[in-house]
């Protein structure tokens, strides 16, 4: 049996069992960089979902704060202890110091709003947390931007999941195949919006009637 078909196992039966505090763990097992991965998790939530053993909303609600939670673990490592304690943590999670260059490269190239455009990639959505730790941001601003992120992902996966319905284990197989562009298809929509947003600002800003005349 492969490490997938264990977790999926694993998590069918402890979200059969336990419902949305079920949702809730395997989510902050996920935000903590473990490998329970939300592309099998929030299928299964929305299988659940289209059974009508939860509820849409308040699966996604249940998601979103355990993946805050794990993620603040991740984030909380990298800001008190800094890049060495990353680096050990990462050993014990199969997390290389390459996916760590990686998330850092990002960091440093787009800033807090890496933060947000990270969570659409599965390699490094839980894993940018660590040098947005380490660089000492903000972390009202670390967690608005995460939240974002993270409610938007629930609510796709977890919806498709529902769309999916009938068969749990055909749910995660067409995923698995679908994953990457769903993913960088909303990465691109998040990118579109805040170009726009910056261009409208910036527009605005060199507009004739931001700056006041002189007598």
């Amino acid at each position: 049996m492969s490490l997938n078909d264990t977790i999926f196992n694993f998590a069918l039966n402890l979200l059969y069992q336990w419902n949305y505090p079920g949702v809730f763990l395997l989510m902050t097992l996920e935000g903590a960089t473990l490998p329970v991965p939300s592309e099998i998790v929030l299928p299964l939530t929305g299988f659940l979902v289209y059974q009508g053993r939860l509820e849409f909303w308040t699966a996604v609600v249940a998601a979103t704060l355990g993946s805050l939670v794990g993620t603040i673990v991740d984030f909380g490592i990298g800001y008190y202890l800094g890049r060495p304690a990353v680096l050990r943590y990462g050993r014990r999670i199969r997390l290389s110091e390459k996916h760590l260059m990686i998330t850092e490269k990002w960091f440093a190239n787009h800033g807090s709003t890496a933060v947000l455009l990270a969570r659409f990639v599965p390699l490094l959505r839980t894993v940018i947390a660590f040098p947005a730790g380490t660089a000492k941001m903000k972390i009202s601003k670390f967690l608005a931007y995460s939240t974002v992120g993270i409610v938007i992902w629930d609510v796709i996966l977890i919806y498709l999941g529902v769309l999916a319905g009938q068969n749990a284990t055909s749910i995660v197989n067409t995923l698995d195949a679908t994953l990457p562009f769903i993913g960088y298809a909303a990465l691109g929509g998040i990118i579109a919006v805040l170009l726009i947003l910056s261009r409208r600002r910036a527009e605005k800003a060199e507009s004739p009637g931001s700056s006041s005349l002189s007598a």
